[in-house]
């Protein structure tokens, strides 16, 4: 009996050891992945042995956000049975920064983050000195700097602290250029200015602006003193200009090369490829959009979100509504601010007329206008941008190569252009040329901005 109980129990451990080594199994490489930011990920490439699996049946469901540091899970699927991995994503790359050389009086004690700037890390950061330093002599010291992240990645740099017995130096201000507002506009008069001091990090500002009109138009002188706690005082003068706000708001000439991207009649497919582009780039643009497409409309929202401009253009991009009247141009604007508002949470006052201010064909409807809408607008509290520079996809079928060779020649040599292409259904070269057209304005030594209430408006001459 005995030995039938044992030969029944041997045939039973024999069964369930042969029905386990027969299910499915997933040997993993490891018991967790650790990746880099950014890294790919590559579920396949983690599994060292897979048993009894037939791997085009394996369901992958990646959670993984390989542009986020933290703690995901690959979860594979095999019929009823589910493995999982767990995937950190880590930094492992040093913070990178810039260094200051700094002024201290004697015996000043010395914060190490007054020696750092531009600090650029995937995670927090702390700021601190390789050693102690007293600053109690009249000498140049040399110091190292580390700043180290979270992750205890860190990166060492060497800077300067001149130590002086007394500070006669003033403090100056950087960025007092030209300061151009609209009539009655809501003036910033601290606007791009930097106040700067060798020792005193936050030396006093005082701002005499009694001068100042900004309801009428002129050209005024405000007054910015500035004064250090050791007693060193300066005097600038800024010039403020008060234009009308139908005026073209030029450019100012600073030396500085400025291109504003936009891109009429979108969304569309071609909008979430431009957005790509960008991105690569990290460039903000412009998007004067429309409602013909509202299955797209997710792309208005999208490139709201990622910091680009959104302007309106048209609800209905039909001229001849449009243009007929003046009242049917309006009606559509407030339904395009509302239909932009709806997307995106704000109402937008930058707009872009259908064929722009210096458009013709709107005098095949209505004589004189453009001329009435171009105020009216303003009236009501937009604000209208023309172009000076296209690549020519509106002009008919381009080819990649000659919209590139359009941007270079209508570019000239301007200082600052805004740059008209088009992110509507039709235009596939557009995005194409794109990466190329970035490129070479590049090497021209652009600046790309997106446009803001402050932008010059490149308007062109009303022709109707």
């Amino acid at each position: 009996m005995k030995k039938v109980f044992f030969s029944l129990l041997i045939i039973l451990i024999t069964g369930c050891l042969f029905y386990i080594s027969q299910q499915p199994r997933i040997h993993f490489i490891q018991d967790e992945i650790h990746l880099s930011l950014y890294d790919e990920v590559k579920p396949y490439d983690y599994i060292e042995i897979a048993s009894h699996i037939d791997i085009e049946e394996l369901q992958i469901n990646n959670q993984v956000n390989n542009q986020k540091l933290g703690k995901y899970e690959i979860q594979y699927q095999y019929h009823n049975k589910i493995f999982t991995l767990d995937v950190y994503i880590d930094d492992t790359i040093p913070p990178q920064f810039e260094i200051n050389h700094i002024k201290v009086l004697r015996n000043a004690t010395v914060d190490p983050k007054a020696l750092v700037k531009n600090i650029q890390d995937d995670s927090s950061t702390i700021v601190y000195f390789k050693e102690d330093y007293l600053f109690n002599e009249i000498k140049r010291y040399k110091v190292c700097v580390v700043v180290e992240d979270e992750y205890e990645n860190k990166t060492e740099k060497y800077a300067y602290v001149m130590v002086m017995e007394k500070d006669e130096e003033p403090p100056i201000i950087k960025g007092l250029d030209v300061l151009r507002v609209s009539l009655n506009e809501k003036v910033d008069l601290k606007k791009d200015i930097e106040v700067v001091d060798d020792i005193d990090l936050n030396p006093q500002l005082t701002i005499d602006d009694h001068n100042l009109n900004i309801k009428k138009v002129g050209s005024y002188d405000v007054i910015y003193h500035v004064e250090d706690k050791y007693g060193n005082k300066a005097t600038y003068t800024r010039i403020i200009q008060v234009v009308s706000p139908y005026d073209n708001k030029e450019a100012i000439a600073d030396g500085k090369k400025t291109c504003y991207l936009t891109f009429d009649d979108g969304p569309s497919h071609n909008t979430k490829k431009v957005l790509e582009i960008l991105d690569k780039y990290q460039i903000k643009a412009t998007f004067f959009v429309t409602a013909e497409n509202k299955e797209r409309a997710k792309y208005i929202k999208e490139a709201y979100q990622k910091g680009h401009t959104i302007g309106l253009h048209a609800y209905e991009h039909d001229y001849e509504h449009l243009y007929t009247a003046s009242q049917n141009f309006l009606n559509d604007l407030k339904k395009s601010d509302e239909y932009v508002y709806q997307q995106t949470g704000i109402h937008t006052k930058v707009m872009r007329f259908p064929g722009g201010s210096s458009n013709m064909v709107s005098a095949k409807y209505n004589k004189g206008i453009m001329s009435v809408l171009t105020k009216k607008v303003i009236d009501q509290g937009y604000q209208y941008y023309d172009w000076n520079c296209m690549n020519g996809d509106a002009e008919g079928k381009k080819t990649v190569k000659e919209m590139i060779q359009t941007v270079k020649e209508t570019v000239k040599d301007q200082e600052d252009i805004m740059l008209l292409m088009h992110d509507g259904i039709q235009q596939d070269n557009t995005v194409k040329a794109l990466p190329d057209i970035i490129e070479y304005l590049k090497k021209q030594d652009y600046e790309f901005k997106a446009v803001d209430t402050t932008s010059p408006t490149f308007h062109h001459t009303v022709q109707n």
